[in-house]
């Protein structure tokens, strides 16, 4: 009988990489390729970017691959991620770079290895991989990475003050002082740890200043008199001081900022001036792939509870100290089962689109197959650092104001502009359902960012205890309530409209 082989599509498997992620490819190669000269325990990572050629180099000082290590750097089938011992994983962002590059050209110096590779896609769609001669770019040890991106992907950074601000948006307590002194006391990175971006270092700061903050303070997280992990946070003097998706408490790992968190507070408008960073190293073992979450299934999120809750009430004790009043909220069951529902009734209706953070649409110009200019609505996402000066300017600080640019790396050609770089993209996190209990409040709901809180303190609500079916009513009707007078207060719809009544009506069939 004749012997088949299974086939690989590789286009497909990358993409499906790429997609682990929530934000631009571009960035997602440059944050893993970081990740990887960290892991290598670097003290120098140098990124140099050829914005004419649209090339990117990492390069670092750091241990080097050994000759098993640099054939699982190729080898899709090595295991991405020995859990608990690392940030990067297995040449993952050289793999995923092939979403929008054409050559990844790699060499790495170890005490006992030495070896050069060159990467590409073949026009069987398989991915290859040949070995080169080994030549005099790396000098004492280390890995120099080298991305070459296609002509379909002109320009992915703008320039090096985006690659900065990627930078610092991922790795902010690796440019913060007294975060780079704890890193060195627990012996994961020296303090003399240092970024250059085309030859000119990103210079440190403090996050106290840098931000110029009140009500700062700082604590450490202790385990039966161990200590685990230590947390800055204060109110920052402007409003999203690091962009819009960066508020609240950063949870972090070995400097990666993971995600943002507010531990179901929810505190009005002066939370776009809250900003604080945690870091947890003993957290390592709950990382998801993308690095942008935790892992907390059942077997794990004993554990992972035991140093999360300290944080949780470190934050709340701290709200109380500076008197900000909270609200805190809670998710179960039920409130997903809504989530789910209620999505469904929201495609119904066109004006609701895009208030729960869903992606912006946007209109551009792009090559069809035949390669004629059309015109499409495609997904984008609000930039979180504008392209161009800070108030304070290049030299007093790293951080630039937030813009609200949703597509902008374009080419011109004679057709017009062509889209260049992937489509800046926000977390599609989406409509969020939560319970609180506010027996003062006459609200039957309301809205805070993508997050609907319904109120079980509310008198009409404890009439309903009774039936579920009952409360689900109530649910469902506090839900259009709240949502019509969002649509009102935003001139979205007409204040003799019937909202309610037609989001009931939608509901019911």
């Amino acid at each position: 009988m004749a012997i088949h082989h299974s086939n690989v599509n590789f286009r497909k498997l990358i993409k499906d990489l790429a997609d682990m992620y929530n934000y631009p490819i571009p960035e997602v190669i440059l944050v893993e390729l970081v990740a990887n000269a960290l892991d290598a325990r670097a003290t120098i990572v140098d990124i140099n970017y050829d914005i004419e050629n649209s090339v990117l180099v990492v390069s670092d000082n750091g241990e080097g691959m050994n000759e098993k290590q640099f054939k699982e750097y190729h080898d899709f089938a090595a295991e991405l991620k020995i859990r608990g011992n690392s940030i990067g994983f297995a040449g993952l962002g050289a793999k995923i770079s092939f979403n929008c590059a054409s050559m990844v050209s790699t060499e790495t110096k170890s005490q006992y290895f030495s070896g050069a590779s060159v990467w590409y896609l073949n026009d069987k769609n398989e991915l290859v991989w040949e070995e080169r001669p080994v030549t005099d770019k790396i000098k004492n040890g280390g890995t120099r990475v080298e991305v070459k991106f296609n002509e379909n992907n002109l320009r992915p950074f703008n320039d090096e003050r985006e690659i900065k601000k990627i930078l610092i948006k991922h790795y902010f307590p690796l440019f913060d002082e007294d975060f780079l002194d704890f890193y060195e006391k627990i012996g994961k990175y020296q303090k003399n740890l240092r970024f250059f971006i085309n030859g000119l270092e990103v210079k440190k700061f403090n996050f106290k200043e840098i931000f110029n903050m009140s009500k700062f303070e700082t604590f450490s997280l202790e385990y039966r008199g161990k200590k685990y992990g230590i947390g800055m946070l204060g109110i920052t003097e402007k409003d999203f001081a690091l962009g819009e998706e960066c508020i609240g408490i950063g949870l972090c790992v070995y400097g990666k900022v993971v995600k943002y968190d507010f531990f179901q507070q929810f505190i009005g408008e002066i939370s776009s001036k809250i900003l604080g960073f945690v870091e947890v190293p003993v957290l390592i073992k709950h990382l998801n792939t993308s690095k942008s979450d935790f892992i907390k299934g059942k077997h794990l999120a004993t554990e992972f509870n035991k140093y999360y809750e300290p944080i949780r009430l470190k934050f709340k004790e701290w709200l109380d100290k500076t008197g900000i009043k909270s609200i805190e909220s809670k998710r179960n069951e039920d409130a997903v089962k809504l989530e789910m529902e209620i999505k469904k009734i929201i495609k119904e209706f066109p004006e609701l689109d895009g208030l729960f953070n869903a992606s912006n649409k946007s209109t551009v110009n792009v090559k069809n197959k035949n390669g004629n200019i059309e015109v499409k609505r495609i997904n984008g996402g609000d930039t979180t650092f504008a392209i161009g000066s800070g108030e304070k300017g290049e030299d007093e600080s790293p951080f630039i104001e937030p813009g609200s640019d949703q597509v902008h790396s374009f080419v011109k050609s004679k057709d017009g502009p062509e889209r260049a770089t992937p489509v800046t993209r926000k977390r599609q996190s989406g409509l969020r359902i939560s319970f609180c209990e506010e027996k003062g409040k006459e609200d039957l709901a309301w809205i805070e960012g993508n997050i609907i809180i319904l109120n079980l303190g509310h008198k009409s609500y404890r009439k309903m205890k009774s039936s579920y079916q009952a409360q689900k009513l109530h649910h469902i009707f506090s839900i259009a309530v709240c949502l019509e007078r969002k649509l009102k207060e935003d001139g979205i719809i007409q204040n003799d409209r019937k909202f309610v009544d037609e989001f009931m009506s939608k509901w019911g069939s």
